[in-house]
């Protein structure tokens, strides 16, 4: 039961995530703020997040992660009171700084924290939290923007400070109820169940992916309520839309629950980035609300791809899971930044249409990278493949 009750925590602490970085942006762009200022809300979120999580990547570890999560989520009840008792619109800067190291000593820790319920002999696990995981954050992710899109910002930091108390909270009955329970019998590796260890460590392809990935999926996040305000779009519609590539993430991210092997093939990559770029497109020319609600399914599509993996190919790892996490959360603050404040650069001297469709330029190389690997590993290990 608590191995299906923990995944409630992801989508609390995005929940939080996903309504701040939607409505300090929305409220710079109704402000009429620079794009640079705009995107720059994510950005320093990005900045501060990828220097704590390599701090608490140092630190964490099995015995520790509970308590390091506990700590956060009171740490983050704090931090969003600040955004209604001090509501200046420049000084969202400094509270989604602690954010970030709010958030970044919650993310590394709960990875590690999930893991330690499934059985280490169990492939058939990694991939059930990998699962779970994606779908729980996404929908934190989804929820988020679409409530701040209906409420009134002040009432949406109301239900972080709520949210994140739960947060804290729950995880502190968890580890009571773990340490009070008759421990489990050691589940059995299935028939079924997929030998990793005789696959390439993709640590690093999961990184590469989640650099562009990431970068554009700022620039979204960034820019889609710039994009929703010049359009003429109700708020409530430039959250759903938001709301909706996180959607996606959900529905993908279930049902891949039990698959084995698609990670690795080139088909699955070239799918994935072809929504993603297909979805940017969408975004660089839309101008109706279908077009732009559809832009979100393809793109979350590909966002729901390059997460998994992502969080898969570190899990996977027998011994070095940790630290890859730890990496992975680093990586992703650093390519926030990158989209963050690349995109707002970009579309100040340019335009919204242009930026987009450079978004999509880079899904497109960055899948073109990772179908030749993938390809070029996977006809090596038949030894089928033609030479040159």
């Amino acid at each position: 039961m608590l191995r299906v009750f923990i995944y409630l925590f992801p989508i609390l602490i995005n929940y939080v995530l996903g309504g701040v970085f939607f409505i300090t942006a929305f409220r710079f762009s109704e402000a009429g703020s620079p794009e640079i200022l705009i995107t720059g809300t994510t950005a320093m979120w990005a900045i501060i997040y990828s220097l704590s999580s390599l701090i608490v990547g140092r630190i964490v570890n099995e015995k520790n992660a509970g308590g390091i999560i506990i700590r956060a989520g009171f740490f983050l009840a704090l931090v969003s009171l600040g955004f209604v008792v001090f509501p200046n619109l420049h000084l969202q800067y400094l509270w989604i700084a602690l954010v970030g190291v709010g958030s970044a000593f919650y993310c590394t820790p709960f990875q590690v924290f999930m893991k330690s319920f499934e059985s280490k002999d169990s492939a058939s696990g990694i991939v059930y939290s990998t699962a779970m995981y994606t779908a729980a954050w996404s929908a934190g992710q989804a929820t988020g923007p679409f409530i701040f899109g209906i409420l009134d910002w002040k009432t949406g930091f109301y239900t972080n400070v709520v949210f994140s108390l739960c947060l804290a909270l729950g995880v502190l009955l968890v580890e009571k109820l773990r340490a009070t329970a008759t421990p489990a019998i050691e589940q059995k590796p299935r028939e079924s169940d997929v030998d990793y260890g005789k696959y390439p460590d993709y640590a690093w392809l999961g990184w590469l992916g989640a650099g562009v990935g990431t970068t554009t999926i700022s620039i979204v996040r960034t820019l889609e309520p710039k994009l929703a305000v010049d359009l003429g779009l109700a708020k409530i519609h430039a959250g759903s839309i938001l709301a909706l590539v996180s959607v996606m993430q959900v529905i993908w991210g279930l049902a891949w629950m039990n698959s084995k092997r698609w990670m690795y093939k080139p088909s699955a990559a070239f799918l994935g980035g072809l929504a993603g770029l297909a979805g940017l497109l969408l975004f660089a020319s839309g101008k109706t609300l279908p077009l732009l609600y559809a832009a979100a399914i393809l793109y979350g599509s590909y966002s729901g791809y390059f997460y998994f993996t992502l969080v898969f190919y570190a899990l996977v790892h027998p011994v070095k899971s940790a630290h890859y996490l730890a990496i992975n959360e680093a990586v992703v603050g650093i390519a926030g930044i990158t989209g963050a404040i690349g995109g707002g650069i970009l579309a100040q001297l340019t335009n919204l249409r242009v930026t987009f469709s450079v978004a999509a330029m880079l899904v497109a190389i960055g899948s073109l990278h990772r179908i030749y690997i993938l390809h070029r590993d996977q006809c090596q290990a038949k030894n089928d493949c033609v030479s040159a």
